[in-house]
């Protein structure tokens, strides 16, 4: 069994109205159609996962109900505090998943992912660390694995990036 972390960068939201409350914000169609796009590669590719965290805020629920499809048959569970938590306090969330799920994506926001992935990659594939730390722009998908550790063995620099793929930019 390896574990693997997958962070999602939840797809591009509208600020058509400047008066709506920050968690209420939803997609824009640039959004949907790049969040539609990484469901389509990560189907391609069989990405899928056992469990689904997903931030609360709607932007975050939509792009959820958009690459779910491409993911099998998690269980999903709505976290509330994925949309106001910092890096430690993801790690500690993940650190409290059971062993015997393999697989589990978080849906949530920059620029919490991007410091939670630089923290927890010890190595990476190629240029995606260079990438990543440049920018994590929305849609964006980090894939980190662990080998045989646990979930309540994160830590600092213990994982492997395997890639950083950015819809719109990666083909």
């Amino acid at each position: 069994m390896t574990t693997t972390l997958f962070l999602l960068r939840h797809a591009k939201s509208s600020w058509a109205d400047p008066g709506a409350d920050d968690h209420e914000r939803t997609l824009q169609d640039k959004g949907r159609e790049r969040a539609t796009e990484l469901a389509g590669w990560m189907e391609d590719r069989a990405l899928g996962c056992d469990l689904v965290l997903c931030s609360t805020a709607v932007r975050a629920c939509q792009t959820l109900d958009l690459v779910l499809p491409a993911l099998g048959e998690p269980e999903v569970r709505h976290a509330p505090e994925i949309y106001q938590t910092d890096a430690n306090g993801l790690i500690e969330l993940l650190k409290a998943v059971d062993d015997s799920i393999e697989r589990v994506m978080v849906i949530g926001h920059d620029p919490v992912l991007q410091i939670t992935a630089t923290t927890l990659a010890m190595s990476a594939t190629g240029d995606a660390m260079d990438r990543l730390k440049r920018k994590y722009p929305t849609s964006a998908l980090a894939m980190l694995t662990f080998g045989a550790a646990g979930w309540a063995s994160l830590g600092p620099g213990v994982g492997h990036l395997e890639l950083f793929f950015v819809p719109g930019q990666d083909g």
